[in-house]
C-alpha cells in the first residue's frame, strides 16, 4: 500500500511540474529586439521615401526632415525641410522645423528668422517659444529671450528645459545665483538633463566650493559617464584649484570624445602657459584660431607665445591682430610696443625706458602698424598674464 501511494505522488509531482514548464513558456515575455529603435527609425524612413518618391507630398519632407534631425543628420534634414517649405511656404509648422534644424547647426540668426516666421503663421506651442528662447540668449537679446521663456513656462510649468534656458539667460546677465536656482528646478523636473550639470559644476568650481561642483559632476556622470562637457567641466575645477597636470588630463579627454571643443583647446592652452609649454600651448591655440577665429583675445594669448620664443616678428603681427579686436586692450598695446623694442635692441640688453608710447585715445582707434613709429615710454605699471577665461 505504501508503494502504491508514493506511485501516485510521484505521478503527481511530475504532472505539476509539466504543467509549471507549460505555463512558463505560454507566460514568457518575448526579448525585446536589440536596436529596435533603429529598426523603426529605418523603417519610417523607407516609407516615407516612397511616398515621397510616388507624389512627393510637403508634409512628408517634412516628417523625413524631423526624422533626420532626430537621427542627427542635420544636412539630410535641412535638404528635406526645404523641399517641404518649396511645396508649402505657408505651413508654420515646417519652419518650426527648419527652426529646430538651424538651431542644431548652430545657425542661430537663420533658426531665430524661420521661429518667428512660424509664430508669425500661428504656432503656438510652448516647445517654439523654448526654442525661439533659446535662439535670443545666443544672439545676446537677453531681455526678448526671457519674455518667450516665461511664456513657455505659462504653457508648460513643468518643463525643464526653459528652467535652464532661464538660467542661461541669468548667468549671462551676470546673477549666478538666480542661474543656480534655475538650474536646480531643472534638474529636479528632470533629473537625466546634461547640461545643467556642466553648469553647476562650472559655476561652484568658479565660486571656490569645489566639493559641491565635484558632487555636480558626478551626478552627471553617472547618467552621462563619457561626456565631453562633464569631462571639461571637471579639468575647469582642477585647473582652478592650481592642479594643472590633471586639468590637462580631463582636457585631454573631452577632446578625444569631442576635437571641436574650442573652449578645452584654449584652456589646455593657458594650462600649457602656465606650465611653461609654450609649444603645446600654441599648437592649442592655433585650433581655437580654426574653429573660432574670432574667440576672445587668442592672438594675445598666442602672441605671448611667439614673445616666449623670441620671435619679435611672430609676435608683433598678433599682438596688432588682438588690438584690431579690441583698441583698448592696453596689455596687447604694451606687448606689441615692448616686441617692437626687442627688435631694435635685442633680447640681450635691457630696453632703455626714455621715452612713452603714444596710446590709442579714441574708442575704435586702431594702432596702424605699417605706418606708426612706436615711442619708447617708461610703462606706468606691470603686466603679467591674464588670469583664467571662465
Amino acid at each position: 500500500m505504501g508503494k502504491f501511494c508514493s506511485l501516485w505522488c510521484l505521478i503527481g509531482v511530475c504532472f505539476l511540474v509539466a504543467c509549471s514548464d507549460d505555463d512558463r513558456r505560454q507566460t514568457r515575455i518575448p526579448a525585446v529586439p536589440e536596436n529596435s529603435a533603429d529598426i523603426r527609425n529605418q523603417a519610417a524612413l523607407e516609407a516615407l521615401t516612397r511616398a515621397i518618391n510616388q507624389s512627393g507630398p510637403a508634409s512628408a519632407y517634412a516628417k523625413r526632415a524631423a526624422l533626420y534631425m532626430d537621427l542627427g543628420k542635420t544636412d539630410e534634414a535641412l535638404a528635406d525641410i526645404n523641399e517641404a517649405l518649396e511645396r508649402e511656404n505657408n505651413e508654420g509648422r515646417y519652419h518650426f522645423v527648419k527652426a529646430q534644424v538651424l538651431r542644431k547647426k548652430q545657425l542661430y540668426d537663420d533658426g531665430l528668422e524661420s521661429a518667428l516666421r512660424a509664430e508669425g503663421l500661428g504656432v503656438n506651442t510652448p516647445e517654439l517659444y523654448i526654442a525661439i528662447g533659446d535662439l535670443l540668449q545666443h544672439e545676446k537679446q537677453l531681455d526678448r529671450a526671457r519674455f518667450y521663456l516665461v511664456k513657455a513656462l505659462q504653457m508648460a510649468p513643468y518643463e525643464g528645459e526653459a528652467f535652464y534656458l532661464n538660467g542661461l539667460v541669468a548667468a549671462k546677465s551676470g546673477d549666478t545665483t538666480r542661474a543656480v536656482t534655475f538650474y536646480k528646478r531643472a534638474l529636479t523636473l528632470k533629473p537625466r538633463f546634461l547640461e545643467p550639470y556642466v553648469q553647476l559644476s562650472i559655476i561652484h568650481s568658479v565660486r571656490g566650493d569645489y566639493a559641491t561642483a565635484i558632487a555636480y559632476n558626478k551626478r552627471g556622470a553617472g547618467y552621462f559617464p563619457n561626456d565631453p562637457g562633464l569631462l571639461y567641466a571637471l579639468g575647469h575645477i582642477y585647473q582652478q584649484t592650481a592642479a594643472s597636470d590633471s586639468a590637462y588630463f580631463f582636457y585631454q579627454k573631452a577632446l578625444r570624445l569631442d576635437p571641436t571643443m574650442v573652449q578645452a583647446h584654449f584652456q589646455s592652452g593657458l594650462v600649457m602657459m602656465k606650465l611653461r609649454n609654450m609649444a603645446q600651448a600654441l599648437q592649442h591655440f592655433d585650433q581655437v584660431v580654426k574653429q573660432a577665429p574670432q574667440f576672445p583675445r587668442i592672438h594675445y594669448y598666442i602672441a605671448m607665445c611667439y614673445e616666449q620664443f623670441r620671435e619679435w616678428e611672430q609676435a608683433g603681427k598678433q599682438y596688432a591682430l588682438a588690438m584690431q579686436e579690441n583698441a583698448a586692450d592696453q596689455q596687447a598695446y604694451y606687448g606689441y610696443w615692448r616686441v617692437q623694442k626687442r627688435k631694435m635692441y635685442g633680447d640681450a640688453t635691457d630696453i632703455p625706458y626714455t621715452e612713452s608710447p603714444v596710446a590709442p585715445t579714441r574708442p575704435g582707434q586702431v594702432l596702424d602698424t605699417t605706418r606708426v613709429r612706436v615711442m619708447m615710454i617708461q610703462p606706468r605699471s606691470r603686466f603679467s598674464r591674464d588670469s583664467t577665461r571662465n
